[in-house]
């Protein structure tokens, strides 16, 4: 198979960019629902307070179930084959964006924040996905069907925040409203569980066993605990993504609130860092494999990350704000991608999947904390959290800086 096969690799492909579409859909639309006191969401007399924990259990929730769901999914299509659990993912993401629109028209709290915890629970939709094309790769076209893979997240990363920014603002069109772009991905959803239906077939058979270990991640995030530089890496992704959590999360409120963006205004300027973090992944790490090592890039990303996330804190003004998101996209994309080198490295062959899945969940626990963090929002307001998730970034590049220096050490060590 030398060139694309649609109709093997079409449902997969579609099912990772609804992935990367969903994840940057949802951060503008829920900073513009919870605050928006004609949402209905919440009750307009609603404390600021309140609003916050809402926004924040809203940030953190998926995250959570996604902790446990990547890994359960993962484990199922290993026992029943991707065919069925593909389906069962692109059903319920299909399911839990229609629960959120029903939430957001009806309105309804819990429905939308019910909704929100089935699409992370069924967040080992992109996980299989990418499995299932490794399983149906060749040694001659495994690279070209993995940069196809990369192109597929990417365009769901940039479509996913203009899309739901645009079709969520009623200025735009009169039928447009803070539910359009969950029906929207429920129907891409659906599309893609009935594509699966019909077109894709497992091409390695399921292994029958069917034990499902829920305790599985808390059980990897222990067996990280006992490794010593998969440890040290592990807490370094972890501040390197509260550190972005952070600045997602708070960029957000920011224009709305000083700027006082709309919802069409806050999803292109998320389309722009998904469009930075593309570009950063197609091109930008390629050109800086060729001349440096993965450390060096990895602090690299970290650094210049770190170092605009404070920027934009100490200077937000809109256009500054515009410019450093580029930067902070584009290099917080670097890093993250030679982060998984990294983890990827620091272990032998055969325990490839086990550090790439502390990777994960470390990530998810990072992501729930940060959501949380929003809580200190009425305290710290939104600059003060930008500057905690830069110095977040720039204590990981320092721990990363020690960690580079420390593997020197070890390799002249056992060269010497």
């Amino acid at each position: 198979m030398s060139k694309l096969n649609l109709k093997l690799l079409g449902p997969c492909l579609l099912a990772i960019a609804i992935d990367a579409m969903g994840f940057g859909l949802v951060y503008p639309m829920m900073s513009a629902i919870f605050n928006d006191p004609q949402a209905g969401i919440l009750a307009a007399n609603t404390s600021p307070q309140l609003r916050t924990f809402y926004l924040g259990l809203g940030y953190g929730i998926y995250p959570f179930c996604m902790f446990f769901g990547s890994s359960l999914m993962g484990e199922l299509s290993d026992g029943y084959g991707r065919r069925k659990i593909l389906l069962l993912c692109a059903s319920g993401l299909s399911v839990s964006y229609f629960l959120m629109a029903l939430g957001a028209l009806w309105p309804s709290l819990w429905l939308l924040l019910i909704g929100r915890g089935l699409s992370g629970l069924m967040a080992g939709c992109q996980g299989i996905a990418q499995a299932a094309i490794t399983d149906m790769s060749t040694p001659e076209n495994k690279a070209y069907n993995m940069s196809i893979m990369s192109l597929a997240f990417s365009a769901g990363v940039i479509v996913g925040p203009v899309i739901g920014g645009v079709t969520s603002d009623r200025t735009i069109a009169p039928a447009f409203n803070y539910g359009t772009p969950f029906l929207l991905v429920g129907s891409l959803s659906a599309i893609c569980a009935i594509w699966t239906a019909y077109s894709y077939r497992n091409t390695i058979p399921a292994s029958g066993d069917s034990r499902v270990d829920l305790m599985l991640p808390l059980r990897i995030i222990y067996q990280a605990a006992t490794h010593k530089e998969v440890a040290f890496l592990s807490v370094v992704f972890f501040l390197m993504q509260v550190g972005y959590g952070l600045y997602l999360q708070t960029i957000m409120l920011l224009l709305e609130t000083r700027f006082h963006y709309t919802s069409a205004q806050l999803g292109l300027f998320s389309g722009l860092i998904g469009l930075c973090f593309a570009f950063g992944l197609l091109f930008v790490v390629r050109f800086m494999l060729r001349i440096w090592s993965v450390m060096d890039i990895a602090k690299t990303g970290l650094l210049v990350a770190g170092v605009c996330q404070i920027l934009s804190a100490l200077f937000p003004h809109e256009i500054a704000l515009w410019c450093l998101a580029m930067l902070v996209g584009c290099f917080d994309m670097v890093a993250y991608t030679t982060m998984y080198t990294a983890f990827s490295d620091a272990v032998s062959e055969e325990r490839q999947g086990w550090a790439l899945g502390v990777a994960g969940s470390v990530m998810a626990v990072a992501w729930v904390v940060t959501g949380f963090l929003t809580n200190l929002l009425p305290t710290l307001g939104e600059i003060g959290l930008l500057l905690v998730g830069g110095f977040s970034f720039l204590i990981s590049f320092m721990l990363m800086h020690a960690y580079g220096r420390s593997r020197v050490t070890a390799q002249a060590c056992t060269g010497s």
